[in-house]
């Protein structure tokens, strides 16, 4: 039996609205008591009320010495989750990456960042009997191909050179690039451009195009991907499908922004 229509189901739950709210402050770092009350616009006493029940969640820790809190264990557990696919892309965007191997019929794929790797965790495999894939679960240098070049690009410009001089680039294949000059160039134009394609970059072969997926802060959160093999994606082809991968990232972008 289907459970009836609740119309205040729409309504938030102000306790989970609160307690999101924390987290989300200590996303961007450890926080006293005091700025916690003070980003959140709550009071002193409800703030250390929440943080107290997210404590014995594990969603929060509290250091002994300085007193801030910040991200518990939990948290990282649901991170993992995402990161290792197996919570699906964390968007409501299945329509839209259906839609797009619809009009595209070949492979899409979601990628997001992991320290120095890139990782799918979500993917749509072409019907065509000759078709590339990534593999669910599985991980690439961030420096390789397109998704990679995306979710660089646009990363905040002080953490990107930061991620920039500590990477070591190894290649997979002869057209990996390894050079950081080179890959230093490609990242400005996939910024101006705002799509980045690659060519072989990890399977000989393939080709790929990426555009980036945005959080409500603006900060990029995933690249979304069309996958196949350059025997049937030509120069025309791609140019079409980055105009579909664009439209798309922005489509599932708008979703996340709060209303």
């Amino acid at each position: 039996m289907e459970p009836e229509a609740d119309s205040s189901a729409a309504t938030p739950v102000r306790s989970v609205a609160r307690a999101i709210d924390i987290l989300m402050a200590l996303g961007n770092g450890p926080r006293r008591l005091g700025d916690v009350s003070s980003e959140t616009a709550l009071s002193k006493t409800t703030a250390y009320r929440i943080l107290s029940t997210l404590r014995q969640k594990g969603m929060v820790l509290q250091d002994e010495t300085s007193g801030e809190y910040r991200l518990g264990p939990a948290c990282f557990h649901v991170m993992s989750s995402v990161v290792s696919g197996r919570a699906g892309f964390p968007f409501d965007a299945d329509l839209n990456l259906e839609q797009l191997r619809e009009q595209t019929q070949e492979t899409v794929t979601v990628h997001v960042r992991a320290g120095y790797s890139r990782i799918c965790i979500q993917e749509l495999p072409s019907p065509q009997a000759i078709r590339y894939t990534a593999g669910l679960g599985v991980s690439a240098g961030i420096h390789v191909g397109s998704a990679g070049k995306v979710l660089i690009a646009f990363m905040p410009p002080s953490e990107r050179e930061a991620l920039l001089r500590a990477l070591e680039p190894r290649a997979m294949t002869p057209d990996t690039i390894t050079d950081m000059d080179v890959l230093r160039e490609q990242l400005d134009e996939v910024a101006r451009r705002g799509t980045a394609f690659s060519s072989g970059e990890r399977v000989s072969g393939a080709v790929g195009v990426s555009a980036p997926v945005f959080d409500g802060a603006g900060f990029v959160v995933a690249a979304l991907s069309v996958l196949g093999p350059a025997s049937r994606l030509g120069d025309a082809r791609l140019k079409e499908f980055e105009k579909l991968v664009r439209e798309t990232a922005e489509q599932i972008t708008g979703r996340t922004r709060p209303n």
